[in-house]
């Protein structure tokens, strides 16, 4: 007869158990037999929070969750053209268990979606957990988790993390460019988790909570637009095989003084 399984809550231990009922025998001389195997709960991701940010209040969270990108927050560029070497194009952007995937559908259409009202502002700290496609050091397509001025270049630009065949930092303003170059590491193909923390004339980055990053910064202060993109170069993988996907997208702010 077919195996059922019935799930149990052992209170003592706070852990699940599935229990496998057989049935063995038939009639009078049949008996019942249980099997007790223990279920690790799921394994929660670590959220690499640098530590001058405990304490600090969440003031955006988008967590892709649903079947399709929530429109209110976010915007997928549609028809934009010269990004990252791309046109981009809505459809290339899917949500898929809780995860936003942005892809290539061929070597000049590309993908790019950015917050709609909200902007990063200076003394807040910006963090994604995001997949880059690639392997080990090597990062394929072009793909960037970045913030954006609303007057560009003047506004500024943090590349938090971009894709230029390795994974690097840069920043752009008329009057300050800092290509810092990659951050050694196995960055490809795996989730982690990319912050940014804006100062008044100065940035940090963070790579799994860990500071890769200090550079100097010179733009009007404005709040930052948050932007990804996949755009074409380095190693191209179409589709799937080189999405940038992305688990959650949160920034912290100081909590106000009494």
């Amino acid at each position: 007869m077919p195996v059922p399984l019935l799930m149990l809550k052992n209170r003592h231990r706070a852990r699940r158990i599935v229990a496998a009922v057989i049935m063995l025998g038939a009639g009078a001389a049949a008996a019942l037999v249980i099997i007790f195997v223990p279920v690790r709960p799921p394994v929660r991701p670590r959220l690499h929070r640098p530590a001058f940010t405990r304490g600090w209040r969440l003031v955006f969270d988008s967590e892709f969750n649903g079947s399709s990108l929530n429109r209110g927050v976010w915007n997928a560029h549609n028809g934009w053209d010269n990004q990252n070497g791309v046109t981009d194009q809505r459809a290339n952007v899917t949500l898929s268990h809780g995860h936003a995937l942005l892809m290539l559908s061929s070597p000049t259409v590309g993908a790019e979606i950015s917050t709609r009202h909200f902007g990063l502002s200076v003394g807040e700290y910006a963090q994604a957990r995001i997949k880059f496609a690639g392997s080990g050091s090597t990062i394929y397509n072009w793909p960037a988790w970045w913030t954006s001025g609303p007057n560009w270049p003047q506004g500024g630009e943090n590349d938090i993390a971009e894709g230029f065949g390795n994974l690097t930092v840069n920043y752009h303003s008329p009057m300050v460019t800092e290509l810092t170059g990659p951050v050694p590491g196995n960055w490809g193909g795996a989730f982690h988790t990319y912050g940014l923390y804006r100062g008044r004339n100065f940035a940090q980055v963070f790579w799994d909570g860990r500071l890769v990053r200090t550079y100097r910064t010179a733009d009007d202060g404005q709040p930052q637009t948050l932007l990804f993109t996949v755009g074409a170069g380095n190693s191209l993988r179409i589709g799937r095989a080189g999405a940038l996907v992305v688990d959650y997208v949160r920034v912290w702010a100081p909590r106000a003084h009494p």
